[in-house]
């Protein structure tokens, strides 16, 4: 279910709504975007995906993140 964005946009919101260390919630992780930028902006993240592949994919893009 791609639903493909720019880093911009997540990001933009998680430091109009979120301090660091806050938490951010994707009920739809899909390809992980939103939990890229909330680990760059040293946020915690939460992600939900019912596939277990784009799952697997969201989760290895995100602790590749350093």
């Amino acid at each position: 279910h791609p639903a493909v964005y720019p880093e911009y946009l997540p990001e933009f919101f998680i430091k109009l709504v979120t301090e660091p260390g806050d938490v951010v919630g994707d009920m739809f992780m899909g390809s992980g975007t939103t939990g890229i930028s909330a680990k760059k902006l040293k946020r915690e993240f939460i992600g939900i995906e019912l596939d277990e592949g784009f799952f697997k994919m969201s989760e290895d893009r995100i602790n590749d993140v350093q």
